[in-house]
């Protein structure tokens, strides 16, 4: 089987969709993976073929400030933060992902298209080329769902008949912001390729075969809402790891170890990460940062009791750890969750506020403002290190997690998808 898939260079969103890359591999299928040039090696790695967009940012890489094309961190009002992210992400790829994946569909003919749901245009090709199409989310569900507040203001669900007011009126609200952004957009990729134009944007995504949530119903707030009924939650999806975490501390440590996570991609976070470590440097424990590509290491003022790696995969070290501190990133909510690792959570920006929502409705972490000082930050992660209410909750969303491999499941799914007797049908 012919399996197309396309994915975005960005950091969270690559993981749990390259896992299914490499389950699509392992399984005997040939996988051709259009995605930005930063994400060559990785995708190759899962032994798929890597081929590079042309005209969607090529050289787009949010790792580093100088190639970040998202600029989310520039805008100092919600209003502008919100508009930067519609027009640079979610709807800033449509007409030439379709472009992009027609042409490669008409040289490359495939079976089934598999694609990131921030990737629209692909849904479109895959429409024009009579394939079955399914989308990965790496995030909480984001289109409004009734029974359920809407996606970009970090709310918890409201009870009572005030709480069915307030989401009925915010997801109104929210639905009209991205129809006024999409709707053309949309529209106008369909239109040049042969299609007829949509009444609603959102159903050139509720259209494909499958909507895929990697991650379990309980750590998402729409999945008690009415959702569609090809949503399907199909749990977490990782990538493997060959190395074991050696810990750098002497092996009479037996401090907790605390892992601090504040994501790959840039966002202007070294102040927020300068916070965290002098909060955790008058503690009674281990600390780990994790870096990534985003951070300069020696711009940083680095307690006694830290270390620091550029890179560590997250789950070899979450074994180890009694609590996070994080930016709230899905993926490494999921990884944490996963080894009923309790959370701090730091929203920094993007879907981090409603990610973090999360982890306190289920009751396995807290969340504390970014401009938080070091002081109240020590105390925060102070209580969360002796909660062990905390850690019981984080232990149910282990067994939530662990219930589904989402790398296997959605696999499956697409094998069923790429049968002759199944491409036939209608949808």
């Amino acid at each position: 089987m012919r399996v197309f898939q396309t994915l975005i260079a960005f950091s969270g969103n690559a993981p749990p969709q390259l896992a299914v890359t490499r389950e699509l591999v392992e399984r005997g299928h040939e996988v051709r993976v259009l995605a930005h040039r930063a994400t060559r090696e990785r995708v190759q790695q899962t032994g798929a073929e890597f081929v590079e967009f042309r005209r969607t940012f090529p050289n787009m890489d949010i790792t580093r400030r100088e190639t970040d094309t998202l600029r989310d961190w520039e805008p100092r009002t919600p209003v502008g933060y919100l508009r930067a992210l519609l027009k640079n992400a979610l709807f800033a790829f449509v007409e030439d992902v379709a472009r992009d994946c027609v042409e490669l569909l008409e040289d490359w003919p495939a079976d089934v298209v598999v694609f990131d749901w921030m990737l629209i245009g692909a849904a479109i090709a895959a429409e024009r080329a009579g394939l079955p199409a399914v989308t990965l989310v790496h995030c909480p569900y984001t289109l409004p769902v009734d029974g359920a507040p809407p996606m970009g203001l970090g709310l918890q669900p409201m009870p009572g008949r005030l709480g069915v007011l307030r989401d009925r009126f915010l997801r109104a609200a929210v639905s009209r912001v991205l129809a006024a952004t999409g709707q053309p957009l949309v529209n106008r990729a369909r239109v040049e390729q042969g299609l007829a134009p949509l009444q609603d944007w959102e159903d050139q995504l509720l259209g494909v075969q499958a909507i895929y949530m990697m991650t379990a119903p309980e750590l998402d707030f729409s999945s008690r809402g009415r959702l569609p009924g090809n949503v399907h939650y199909v749990g977490p999806a990782f990538e493997p790891y060959t190395h074991k975490w050696e810990s750098p501390w002497p092996e009479t440590n037996a401090d907790p170890l605390v892992l601090i996570s504040f994501s790959t991609s840039y966002m202007n976070q070294r102040a927020l990460v300068q916070r965290v470590l002098d909060a955790v440097g008058e503690l009674p424990v281990r600390a780990l940062l994790t870096a990534g590509p985003a951070l300069e290491i020696g711009q940083l003022r680095i307690p006694a009791n830290a270390r620091t790696a550029a890179f560590i995969p997250h789950r070899t070290v979450l074994p180890h750890a009694t609590l996070v501190v994080t930016h709230a990133g899905w993926q490494t909510i999921n990884a944490a969750l996963a080894d009923a690792v309790p959370l701090v959570c730091v929203p920094d920006g993007r879907d981090q506020p409603d990610n973090a929502a999360r982890v306190v409705a289920c009751g396995a972490g807290v969340r504390v403002r970014k401009n938080t000082s070091p002081r109240k930050l020590r105390r925060v992660i102070a209580q969360a290190l002796e909660d062990q209410a905390l850690k019981r909750a984080a232990e149910r969303m282990a067994e939530a997690l662990g219930r589904s491999d989402g790398a296997l499941a959605v696999a499956e799914a697409v094998e069923r998808l790429g049968t002759p007797e199944s491409i036939s049908a209608p949808k």
